[in-house]
């Protein structure tokens, strides 16, 4: 996958997710209706995570998924 360049691609790119700008310029993405076991937790999975651009944070989901898979 190409690295998304805009909030919309992002979404597009990972649908499990809630993606957002704050007012303070920063990207966010929250899962979208699920809540992680304190398993998935300890394994590194988060539920919310954030990062300066868009090509950080979809470097970060990409790290989610796989991190998820590999459970």
């Amino acid at each position: 996958m190409s690295t998304p360049v805009i909030l919309e691609d992002l979404q597009a790119a990972f649908p499990g997710w809630c993606i957002w700008r704050s007012s303070a310029g920063r990207i966010w993405a929250t899962r979208n209706d699920r809540r992680l076991s304190q398993r998935e937790i300890d394994h590194g999975l988060s539920q919310t995570t954030d990062a300066d651009d868009i090509a950080q944070l979809a470097e970060q989901l990409k790290e989610q998924e796989a991190a998820e898979q590999a459970l």
